[in-house]
């Protein structure tokens, strides 16, 4: 998450919107340092969403990863239902 937050911090100050999107094998990411980064470039953060992915961070590396399978099916529905939530409020 470093590099997205390099990112986040390089953008120039402007006015518009954004939202946050991530997926975690461990319980769910804090969004609330990356969405005071971005309302502090200008930006409106509509909404934030996450769900479970395979995650190979450190320790699970040595165990091949974690939350294998993930997103699945149901992760994509829901995310395929916050992009719409997002196209109609936009």
């Amino acid at each position: 998450m470093t590099g997205l937050r390099e990112f986040a911090s390089s953008l120039p100050q402007r006015q518009g919107r954004a939202f946050v999107f991530a997926t975690s094998g461990l319980p769910a990411p804090r969004f609330g340092p990356m969405v005071r980064l971005l309302e502090y470039k200008g930006f409106e953060v509509a909404d934030t969403f996450s769900c479970r992915g395979f995650d190979t961070w450190a320790p699970f590396k040595l165990v091949g990863g974690i939350r294998k399978g993930r997103p699945d099916i149901t992760d994509l529905a829901a995310a395929r239902a916050f992009a719409e939530k997002l196209k109609r409020t936009a």
